[in-house]
């Protein structure tokens, strides 16, 4: 198993995948269950996990996604299972260690959603909020997951109380965040049709700005912006950047050395790119 699929099988374990060792079974087995719509992304995921014998069948109301039993998942359930209950830990959640896991929780139990609010001005300002069902995991754990997508991916996620579940989930609001947060998920989620929607920041606000002005036509619209104000990284940090870079460094180098996560030095420099300061 390599580092792209334990991601894919890590990141669902956490959405909507779950692992299943039963009576007399010598291993554990994969299984995973959803709606018709998703049906284009489980196949996108029997392809990437083809490697280990998972497949799509079509089999109940919906289809289902498989792996045969095997000792691979059966370390994995040792790991994520206490009593027979899916848990996070410490331990466990290092596994989530490359963005396509990040991104396959997302498509999991994730959704872009698009609020407003009014102001004293006679307008509306729209904007997004990225958010993360993760109702099955306690406050603690939440917590543990929290602090490893800052840790491992430098977003920063907070959590949100509900009433429902184990009553907490996560929540992107800041702009910032978001949009960094939907730059590294999205070339992943780009990948699969039907859940292009879960990232397309801009013409679902485009869509709720349209439908504003028409319900109220005498009200100033105004829309999040979608540029990241780049204010964590200092003039030194970038000018080491440059430097390290033309001096043939790793991304991981660099990311030491600065004592950063390393995707968020990825980013970064992909950032610094794009506006051809390297």
């Amino acid at each position: 198993m390599n580092q792209i699929e334990r991601n894919i099988i890590v990141g669902s374990l956490l959405g909507d995948g779950s692992l299943a060792l039963y009576g007399r079974s010598k291993n554990a087995h994969y299984r995973e269950h959803g709606g018709d719509s998703q049906i284009e992304y489980r196949k996108w995921k029997a392809t990437k996990l083809a490697n280990l014998g998972f497949k799509f069948s079509t089999g109940g109301k919906y289809g289902k996604l498989s792996s045969p039993s095997s000792e691979i998942f059966t370390e994995l359930y040792k790991l994520y299972y206490q009593d027979r209950i899916k848990t996070i830990t410490h331990e466990n959640i290092k596994l989530l260690d490359h963005p396509i896991g990040l991104a396959c929780l997302y498509m999991d139990d994730g959704s872009l959603v698009i609020n407003s609010s009014t102001s004293r001005k006679n307008g509306i300002y729209i904007f997004p909020q990225v958010l993360i069902y993760s109702l099955c995991f306690s406050k603690e754990e939440n917590i543990i997951l929290c602090d490893h997508i800052k840790s491992t991916f430098d977003i920063e996620f907070s959590l949100k109380n509900r009433p429902d579940g184990k009553n907490f989930i996560l929540q992107i609001s800041k702009r910032n965040e978001l949009m960094r947060f939907i730059t590294l998920v999205k070339p992943y989620v780009d990948e699969i049709d039907c859940m292009k929607y879960k990232v397309d920041v801009k013409e679902r606000l485009i869509i709720n700005q349209d439908r504003l002005e028409g319900k109220y036509p005498n009200k100033n619209i105004t829309v999040a912006s979608f540029d990241i104000e780049d204010n964590s990284y200092s003039k030194n940090d970038e000018l080491t950047i440059q430097r390290m870079k033309k001096e043939k460094f790793t991304d991981k180098e660099i990311a030491a050395m600065l004592n950063r996560p390393y995707w968020g030095i990825v980013d970064k420099i992909r950032r610094m790119r794009k506006n051809e300061e390297l």
